[in-house]
């Protein structure tokens, strides 16, 4: 039912739209990654890893920054059992429950990471996040082009992409330049694009703009708040710009996992008429 829904929707965006919004999502994701090639190297120095909130807890180093990655572990451990349930194909669930996946790992990853500051950790924490904003891309996809995005092939191809990445930013981890970060950082921009000009231009079976749009602007509020981490701190005396941004993060797993909670009442069938 829930394939016959899905391939229904494709149908009614026809085969051309489709090729042509798919043509103009790689023509996109070929001109940012042109535009970072260009930039240059974009290296992981000691610098990055200083935080203005270092306040410690019973003992635990950067205490705030590490217990904020823990909502987001909750959420996505929440958004993991919640999509696992609906009645999509599997091919759409697929990878929405990678994204939970690495949304945990990631969280996880960067609550070790504040605990003890090394390039690995960092390295390991922002790979798993690139994770899940591929997953979320090949969620996209897979409801909204072809239900081969969300094959076991499909997802096999993105992590293979994901691994080549990350190996990629960690070649240079322990050299005299540090590791250039562009291969992650292309990961995390490119869904930022390509996800809501997917959700624009082609009908969900699932999903509508609005909620892709509301999961990319918490992100950015995210990215935001971590821009002003020292400024925030020296505003409320409590809280960083850094820490706020964790927060801001579990916030987009819960807007996932709310999305997959609700998904079965939020369902409508899809207008045939016309």
């Amino acid at each position: 039912m829930t394939i016959a829904r899905t391939e229904l929707l494709h149908a009614r965006s026809g085969p051309m739209g489709r090729r042509c919004a798919l043509a103009l999502l790689v023509a996109l994701a070929a001109g940012v990654a042109a535009g970072l090639l260009a930039w240059g190297p974009v290296r992981l120095t000691p610098a990055q890893h200083d935080y203005a909130d270092l306040r410690s807890w019973a003992g635990l180093p950067n205490a705030l920054n590490v217990l904020a990655c823990l909502p987001m572990f909750a959420a996505a451990c929440w958004g993991g059992l919640a999509t696992w349930r609906i009645a999509w194909g599997d091919e759409v669930r697929r990878p929405w429950i990678g994204f939970h996946g690495f949304a945990a790992l990631s969280a996880l990853g960067a609550a070790l990471y504040h605990a003890v500051p090394t390039d690995g950790g960092y390295l390991a924490a922002h790979g798993a996040t690139s994770g899940a904003f591929v997953m979320l891309t090949v969620g996209v996809l897979a409801e909204r082009v072809h239900r081969g995005f969300g094959s076991w092939r499909g997802l096999a191809a993105a992590s293979a992409l994901l691994m080549v990445s990350l190996a990629m930013a960690a070649s240079g981890h322990g050299s005299a330049d540090g590791a250039d970060l562009r291969p992650l950082l292309l990961l995390q921009v490119l869904p930022v694009l390509l996800i809501p000009a997917g959700a624009a231009w082609l009908p969900g079976a699932y999903t509508g703009p609005r909620d892709w749009l509301v999961m990319l602007a918490t992100y950015g509020l995210a990215k935001l708040l971590d821009l002003a981490d020292a400024p925030l701190l020296a505003a409320t005396g409590w809280l960083s710009g850094h820490t706020a941004m964790h927060l801001a993060l579990a916030g987009v797993a819960l807007w996932m996992a709310y999305l997959a909670s609700t998904a079965s009442r939020r369902q409508t069938p899809p207008n045939t008429s016309g």
